[in-house]
C-alpha cells in the first residue's frame, strides 16, 4: 500500500540521500495517493504513523501539504492509536522538531496512562523524544523508567541503542531513576562488544553526567571504547573524554585518554 511504499521510500533515502528523488514524478504520485487514502477505512494507524515516520526520515524536503493533512489526521485519530502510534509519533514530530500546540501533551496522557504496555523501542522513542523536545515531563519518565526496569527484570531484550537512549534521555530530562541506571549498567557490561561508538559515548556521557559509577562498568567501557576509537567521530571523542575526565578515571591502562587526544588532534590538523 501507499504507507509501505513511502516506508521504503525513506529507508532507501536515509542510506542514500538523493535530493533528484523529490523533483521525481512518482514522488509526487506516490504523495497523491497518500492524500486520496488517509481517509479510507483501511488506512489504520499504523499506516498513518508509518507515513509521518518516513517524513520525518527523509528530512525537510519532503515537508509540505500533504505531510500538514497527515498531521491534520494524526490528531483527529490520537486516541485510537497504539503504544507503539504514539511512541512512533513523538519520536517523528522530535525528529522534524516541530511541536504542534497540545500535541506532546495529548501523547503524554495518553502514553502514560498505558505505560505498563510499551515494549523496549516504544519506550525509548517516547523517552527520547521527550528530551529532544525539552519537556518537562517527570511522571511520564520516571513511569517509562520504571517499566523499564521491570521489563529488564523480567529478560526482556533491548537493543544498544535503547540502553542508551534511555540513560541519555534521563540526564537531558534531569530524571535520577538509579534503579534502571543499575539495571542497564549490568546490562551493558555483559553486552558492551554490541555497542557501537554512540551508543558507547552516550553511555559513558550519560552515568558521569549524574555522577553514577557502578562497578566495572566505565572499565568495560573504556576496553571498548579504546578498540573502536578509529571509528569514533569527533562528538564521540569530546564525549568520551568528558566523561572519563569528570569523573577522574584515566581509563584502560592508563591510555585511552591520551589516545583520545592524539586522534582528536590528528583530525583537527586534517
Amino acid at each position: 500500500n501507499t504507507a509501505t511504499a513511502l516506508h521504503r521510500l525513506a529507508k532507501w533515502h536515509r542510506e542514500v540521500p538523493d535530493p533528484r528523488l523529490f523533483q521525481d514524478s512518482r514522488w509526487r504520485q506516490t504523495l497523491d495517493h497518500l492524500d486520496r487514502n488517509l481517509q479510507a477505512p483501511a488506512f489504520q494507524t499504523r499506516h498513518l504513523t508509518s507515513s509521518l515516520w518516513s517524513f520525518a526520515t527523509m528530512g525537510w524536503r519532503a515537508r509540505g501539504p500533504h505531510l500538514d493533512k497527515v498531521m491534520d489526521e494524526v490528531q483527529k485519530r490520537l486516541t485510537e492509536f497504539t503504544c507503539v502510534d504514539l511512541a512512533l509519533t513523538a519520536w517523528s514530530i522530535a525528529t522534524m522538531r516541530m511541536d504542534p500546540p497540545g500535541l506532546y501533551d495529548r501523547i503524554s496522557k495518553l502514553s502514560l496512562s498505558s505505560i505498563a504496555e510499551f515494549q523496549p523501542q516504544a519506550l525509548a522513542n517516547i523517552m527520547w523524544a521527550t528530551a529532544t523536545l525539552r519537556k518537562e515531563n517527570d511522571a511520564l519518565i520516571r513511569h517509562a523508567a520504571f517499566t523499564a526496569a521491570k521489563l529488564l527484570d523480567a529478560g526482556c531484550d533491548f537493543r544498544p541503542h535503547e540502553y542508551s537512549t534511555m540513560v541519555w534521555s534521563m540526564v537531558i530530562t534531569q530524571a535520577r531513576e538509579e534503579c534502571l541506571f543499575s539495571r542497564v549498567s549490568g546490562h551493558v557490561i555483559h553486552r558492551v562488544s554490541e555497542f557501537g561508538p554512540q551508543e558507547l559515548t552516550n553511555t559513558a556521557w550519560a552515568f558521569a553526567s549524574l555522577g553514577i559509577r557502578t562497578e566495572g562498568l566505565f572499565e568495560a567501557l573504556g576496553k571498548e571504547c579504546h578498540q573502536k576509537l578509529r571509528h569514533f567521530n569527533m562528538q564521540n571523542l569530546t564525549n568520551v573524554a568528558w566523561a572519563y575526565s569528570h569523573l577522574g578515571i584515566d581509563g584502560v591502562g592508563g591510555d585511552l585518554l591520551t589516545d583520545v587526544a592524539r586522534i582528536a588532534k590528528s583530525r583537527i590538523d586534517e
